[in-house]
């Protein structure tokens, strides 16, 4: 194994700048979205074929109501469920994920520390998912 070593940066007593950005300069956009009576079948099919972890799931009105993570596709693969007879409504996490577009990255990041979550999907005055910030987005903030 390499091992790959980096020069470490003192930041200071101020803030770095990128925790004020708007997470709409950051964010993945169009975001991927399905409706919450998708099956997990088809929501993985999609996620894959998009080349995404992360689903925004809608309700019939097409607001988000929350993320879909291939890990909870796997979650549920796991305890022998058959994914065509779940839907993605029945695996999402109670608590979702969801964060205005006008947000900084700070708003995000902090969502996501408390909700336990790798991706916040980014929604407009309506409730309409615009966008998805996940984490690697944001590494690769931090890293620039």
């Amino acid at each position: 194994m390499k091992a790959i070593y980096a020069t470490p940066v003192l930041v200071g007593a101020r803030r770095c700048s990128w925790t004020r950005r708007p997470v709409a300069e950051v964010m993945s956009s169009p975001a991927l979205a399905a409706p919450s009576s998708v099956p997990l079948d088809h929501a993985l099919q999609q996620m894959l074929v998009g080349g995404f972890r992360h689903l925004a799931i809608v309700d019939e009105q097409g607001r988000c109501i929350g993320v879909l993570a291939a890990r909870a596709i796997a979650a549920a693969s796991a305890g022998r469920h058959v994914l065509g007879e779940l839907t993605a409504a029945e695996v999402l996490d109670h608590e979702a994920a969801v964060l205005d577009s006008r947000a900084v990255v700070v708003d995000a990041a902090r969502l996501m520390r408390s909700a336990a979550v790798d991706a916040v999907a980014l929604v407009d005055d309506t409730g309409c998912p615009v966008g998805m910030l996940t984490s690697s987005d944001l590494i690769k903030l931090i890293a620039s």
